[in-house]
């Protein structure tokens, strides 16, 4: 049974209306990769201009929108996109859109995109 909450707490608890989706992602890169290189094109390029949050490194990390909003799957497939086109990274994958306050393990199980 649903509890009915206030909208000030379904706020607060980032429910509801209020939830904040984003996905996760995971790449390794090639031996001779520059990564402090790919993470500022990847922040100039993929990141900055759909006004995302990024958590992490070259390696992985968890991507969301600033503020109180969710990324949308065009936002999440431009990502990945652009970073699988990078030729630094030989795998990567990356879960679906999940609940960046209360996803579980099972909703963060990533899927191989690259490799």
């Amino acid at each position: 049974m649903a509890k009915t909450r206030s909208r000030r707490l379904r706020k607060k608890l980032h429910v509801g209306e209020f939830q904040q989706l984003g996905f996760l992602f995971e790449a390794e890169l090639a031996p001779d990769a520059d990564d402090e290189a790919l993470v500022d094109s990847f922040l100039t390029q993929a990141i900055g201009p759909r006004n995302l949050s990024f958590g992490g490194w070259a390696t992985g990390g968890a991507i969301d929108k600033l503020g109180r909003q969710s990324v949308t799957e065009d936002d999440r497939s431009a990502v990945l996109t652009w970073l699988a086109a990078r030729p630094e990274v030989t795998t990567l994958s990356a879960s679906g859109l999940v609940d960046m306050w209360y996803s579980t393990p099972e909703a963060q199980q990533r899927t191989k995109l690259k490799g």
